[in-house]
């Protein structure tokens, strides 16, 4: 962890220049001295986050895994085991802590909750999915997803506005990396737990990971924070750790997550952002691609999977208007049941599918028109927020938001879900920073027009653009 620790102590700049560094802004050739932040500092400011803490962030993060394969019925049923207790003990624990530091914050008189219009858009999906509890066929069980879809809003803010955004970005590459060598060590000591069968191979032959988490996901999140949050990628541990990742990721044979990849890479490529590493892993890559496939040898997924699935994503957008349908016929508002709707309709169309294998159709489906509306308007926020950014900034740190975002977006769209794993930390953590980026951007912006002091086509101005620590 040394490559990290050293990093904690400072943030890196936006251009690669050892101090004084000129930072152009957007649609102008206008720029400013880079110098210690007062706007920004409270938002990206690092503080190293105590062993609790980032002990429930990642357990939290994790989901914890699933160790064993478990029917459908026996959650719909209530049937515990281990693994549940497991679970209902790390995210006890979870909500404590977020307890506790709502406490803390009251007794001391200052404000408990700074929440932007994303969050409530949150708060009120959630509530409307915590109704669907009424008339779920496993009330249960349905009471526990939406508590864990309020604790991960709750701990992704909380944890951002006491440690900072960078080390928020730190902790969840060290949670999917955890999990990513988990993943591996597994796939070497136990393959039966990890590895399956492809469409045209009966032999264990795709690195599906679910029991740990799913190897695409975990594999491509772990990509993304890597190479946008640490500065010297060549070193021999995140080299390390780089080569892994996209091991894990060709493996996998997740076609989401190959395109969640291609999307990253290309939005490098487009908007080349103020990260030195990143940027040359992208030419590396796409010159490696090239070439193999000059030379004729390019893998082709095909030969692993069915390319007749792309089409109708292996049978999703069946399952999706089956569970649409009956939604919309049999409780259009309140929904039947957040996370049990998918399982016990589910069945009917594909038993071989089972759950709703989207984050938007899984609360369409559990909590109604009343729940999924709130939905489509975080989302569109979120977008807004997240293209703004990528317009107006070329920081590390907005890129890296708006590309976490993307990713978890394109990942949710198909499979993931919003109550707890990696992509649910990340969806939250978006929503706690990507407004507070944007409107920090736009300040930054409004006060370099403010104070017009030209020479030489630079505006020079004591508002601060750096992400440095003051």
């Amino acid at each position: 962890m040394a490559w990290l620790g050293a990093a904690s102590n400072r943030f890196s700049r936006e251009t690669d220049s050892p101090s004084q560094g000129v930072l152009l802004l957007p649609r102008t050739g206008l720029a400013a001295t880079e110098q210690a932040p007062s706007f920004l500092g409270p938002l990206i400011f690092h503080k190293q986050p105590t062993l609790t803490a980032a002990a429930i962030f990642v357990l939290a993060l994790s989901g914890p895994p699933r160790f064993r394969i478990r029917d459908l019925e026996s959650s719909l049923r209530g049937e515990m085991d281990w693994v549940v207790f497991l679970h209902l003990a790390v995210w006890a624990a979870a909500g404590l802590w977020v307890l506790w530091q709502l406490a803390k914050r009251f007794q001391g008189r200052r404000t408990v909750l700074r929440l932007h219009a994303p969050q409530i858009l949150g708060l009120v999906m959630i509530l409307g999915l915590a109704a669907s509890v009424w008339v779920s066929d496993a009330p249960l069980l349905t009471a526990f997803k939406v508590y864990q879809m309020l604790v991960s809003l709750l701990l992704a803010q909380i944890f951002t506005e006491r440690f900072g955004v960078w080390t928020s970005l730190k902790t969840m590459l060290w949670g999917n990396a955890l999990l990513c060598i988990a993943i591996a060590g597994c796939a070497i000591l136990l393959p039966d737990e990890v590895w399956t069968a492809s469409e045209f191979n009966p032999d264990p032959s795709r690195l599906f990971g679910d029991l740990i988490a799913p190897t695409g996901v975990v594999s491509v999140l772990a990509i993304i924070l890597l190479l946008t949050s640490v500065r010297k990628v060549w070193k021999a541990l995140p080299l390390a750790l780089l080569t892994l990742f996209f091991g894990l990721l060709a493996l996998s044979l997740m076609r989401t997550a190959y395109i969640t990849a291609f999307v990253f890479f290309a939005l490098v490529l487009l908007k080349r952002p103020n990260i030195k590493p990143l940027r040359r892993v992208a030419y590396l890559l796409c010159a490696s691609l090239l070439m193999l496939y000059l030379c004729n040898r390019l893998p082709s997924v095909s030969q692993y999977r069915d390319p007749e699935t792309v089409s109708n994503l292996g049978d999703r957008v069946g399952l999706w208007r089956h569970l649409t349908d009956v939604t919309l016929s049999q409780s259009p508002w309140f929904g039947l049941g957040y996370y049990s709707a998918s399982r016990v309709h589910g069945p009917e169309y594909n038993p071989g599918l089972g759950v709703a294998h989207s984050m938007f159709v899984e609360v369409l489906a559990g909590g109604g028109v009343l729940s999924f509306a709130p939905l489509i308007a975080l989302c569109v926020t979120l977008s807004t927020c997240a293209a703004r950014l990528l317009y107006l900034r070329r920081d590390r740190f907005s890129f890296a938001a708006a590309s976490l975002f993307m990713a978890c977006l394109l990942l949710g769209l198909t499979g993931e879900e919003l109550d707890s794993g990696p992509v649910a930390m990340g969806f939250w953590f978006c929503a706690a920073v990507l407004p507070q980026l944007y409107k920090q951007s736009l300040k930054q912006t409004r006060e370099v027009y403010r104070r017009p002091q030209g020479l030489g086509g630079q505006v020079l101005t004591q508002e601060p653009c750096a992400l440095h620590p003051s």
